[in-house]
């Protein structure tokens, strides 16, 4: 699991909303670091690492919530998709370590009952993947990013 970034310029005797507008925007760049990474879906520790940082960030907005009124919830809504989607992803990642771990430690090749549940999670891991990426691209079209850095701001 990646690290959280040291966050700069952040001084304690500031007050609570300038520290938010120093902290969010630098967890902003800790979730768009990722991006990267996402259109390959074998990278699956980019992607775990990807839902962490996003996480991070929603804990932080979620913290800072008392500077902000109308759209908070709007952008918070949609970190909590984001992280959500991601999570099911991973899930499906974890099930498929698991199962087929125990499918080659098995003395025989026939196990049609982990080979369905195999084929079911790769199934919903790839719906997954493509939901993300859809939604993702959405965002980065629509400039997400950017009316949540100018929302911060604000």
């Amino acid at each position: 699991m990646a690290k959280p970034r040291k966050i700069t310029g952040l001084k304690p005797e500031q007050n609570y909303q300038t520290n938010a507008r120093i902290i969010l925007p630098q967890k902003v760049e800790e979730v768009d670091s990722w991006e990267q990474f996402i259109h390959d879906p074998e990278r699956r520790e980019e992607l775990h690492n990807m839902r962490i940082s996003i996480k991070r960030l929603r804990y932080t907005l979620e913290f800072f919530a008392v500077n902000y009124d109308t759209g908070f919830d709007s952008f918070l809504t949609t970190i909590i998709d984001l992280q959500d989607i991601l999570g099911d992803i991973h899930d499906s990642d974890v099930v498929l370590d698991v199962l087929t771990n125990y499918k080659e430690s098995c003395q025989t090749t026939e196990l049609p009952g982990v080979d369905t549940l195999i084929t079911r999670t790769r199934i919903t891991r790839t719906t997954d993947y493509e939901t993300f990426l859809k939604k993702w691209e959405q965002l980065s079209a629509t400039g997400f990013k950017q009316k949540l850095l100018d929302f911060i701001a604000s």
